[in-house]
C-alpha cells in the first residue's frame, strides 16, 4: 500500500513538473494557481429563410419580424435567445420625422394622434441625432404594431464617427446601457432622406424618411470580438423576389432610394468594416479597463508567447516569477487567450 502511494505522489510530481509550467503557477506564499485557455470557438452559421427574407445568421440564435410589417418598412432583429444584449437589428425604413420641433409641436397640436406630433424630430438631420432619440421612436412604433419589437438605445452617446456608406448615413460607434444600466457598445447607421416640402403656418410640415436604419451591439467590452460577426449577417441579407413583388407594388417612388438587393447590403458592410479597421483604438483601452475594474480583474502577458491573460486583482503582488508581467495601454486591444485563477 505505502509502494502504491509513492509510486502516485511521483506520478503526480512527474506529471505537475511535465505540466507545472504550462498549466500551474505558484504564488510567493505557495499558493497554486491553475491557468486555463479559452477554447478558440468558431462561430457556425445556418441559413435564415421565410419566403421574404434570407440570410445567414449565428447557429442556433433567433430571427423576430412584427406580425404587422409593411413591405417599405419591413423590419427584423437577430439576437442570441439567452441574452437580447447580442443583438442585429434592422429597419429598410421608417417615416414620420419632421424637420424641426416647432413643425413637431404644430403637428400635434393640430392633430394629437399623428405619428407626425408624437415622433421626435430630427433636428439636425443627421444620423447621430436618429439614435440619440431613438427611444422616442421605439416606443411609438411598439404602440404601433402593439408589440415590444423595437429595443430600447437608454443613454445613447456617440463614441465616434467612422464614415459614410453610399446611401449617405453616417456609420457611428456609439455606447448605450441595457436595462441592468450595463455599458454596451455598437456600431449604428441610417439614411436620412427628404423628399421635398411642404410649407403651411410658416413651417416645413413635409416629413422625412430614414432608409437601412441598422444597428449591431454586444456588451462593451466584448463587441470587437463580435463585430465581424453581425457584419457576416449584414452581408448575407437577401430579399426575395416574391418580397421585391409585393415592395414595387406599395411603394413604386422609393423604389430607386431604398435600392433593396443583396449587392447594396454586401457594399455597406464593405464600408462598415473597412471603416471598423480604421477606428481608434483609445476607446477599446479605455473600455477593457473599466471592465477589468467592474469586475474585478488585472491583466498580464506571457513573456514567451505574448498571449494576454486576464487574472484576479492582485496577482502581480502575488506572483513573484518573470514569466508573466503586466501589460501595457495597447495591449489591451488584444483579445484574451484565457484566465490565471486560484
Amino acid at each position: 500500500m505505502k509502494k502504491k502511494i509513492l509510486l502516485i505522489i511521483i506520478v503526480m510530481a512527474c506529471l505537475f513538473i511535465i505540466t507545472g509550467c504550462n498549466n500551474y503557477l505558484k504564488t510567493k506564499d505557495g499558493t497554486i494557481l491553475k491557468i486555463s485557455k479559452l477554447e478558440k470557438t468558431k462561430i457556425e452559421y445556418e441559413d435564415f429563410n421565410n419566403g421574404y427574407l434570407k440570410m445567414q445568421i449565428p447557429k442556433g440564435w433567433k430571427v423576430t419580424v412584427p406580425t404587422k410589417v409593411t413591405y417599405s418598412g419591413y423590419s427584423f432583429k437577430v439576437q442570441n435567445p439567452e441574452n437580447k444584449d447580442y443583438t442585429f437589428m434592422f429597419s429598410l425604413g421608417l417615416s414620420g420625422f419632421l424637420k424641426s420641433e416647432a413643425a413637431r409641436k404644430k403637428w400635434a397640436s393640430l392633430y394629437p394622434s399623428s405619428v407626425y406630433g408624437k415622433l421626435s424630430a430630427m433636428e439636425p438631420r443627421t444620423t447621430e441625432r436618429f439614435f440619440k432619440v431613438w427611444n422616442t421612436t421605439a416606443k411609438v412604433g411598439n404602440q404601433m404594431i402593439n408589440q415590444e419589437f423595437f429595443e430600447y438605445l437608454t443613454d445613447f452617446e456617440m463614441i465616434e464617427k467612422l464614415g459614410k456608406t453610399e446611401l449617405g448615413g453616417d456609420i457611428i460607434r456609439g455606447k448605450f446601457v441595457n436595462d441592468k444600466k450595463e455599458p454596451l457598445q455598437g456600431l449604428f447607421t441610417a439614411s436620412i432622406y427628404d423628399a421635398g416640402s411642404y410649407y403651411m403656418y410658416g413651417l416645413d410640415l413635409a416629413p422625412l424618411n430614414s432608409y437601412h436604419n441598422i444597428m449591431m451591439y454586444a456588451p462593451d467590452a466584448e463587441f470587437n470580438s463580435w463585430q465581424e460577426v453581425y457584419n457576416h449577417c449584414l452581408s448575407t441579407i437577401e430579399f426575395t423576389d416574391a418580397f421585391m413583388a409585393g415592395f414595387n407594388k406599395e411603394q413604386q417612388t422609393t423604389v430607386a432610394t431604398v435600392r433593396a438587393n443583396a449587392k447594396i447590403y454586401d457594399e455597406i458592410s464593405d464600408m462598415i468594416m473597412d471603416s471598423w479597421n480604421k477606428r481608434s483604438n483609445s476607446y477599446d483601452i479605455i473600455s477593457q479597463k473599466r471592465s477589468d475594474a467592474t469586475l474585478g480583474y488585472e491583466r498580464v502577458y506571457n513573456t514567451d508567447t505574448g498571449e494576454v491573460y486576464r487574472t484576479y486583482n492582485g496577482f502581480t503582488d502575488e506572483y513573484d516569477g518573470n514569466k508573466y508581467k503586466p501589460i501595457t495601454d495597447d495591449m489591451y486591444t488584444k483579445t484574451i487567450s484565457g484566465y490565471i485563477e486560484k
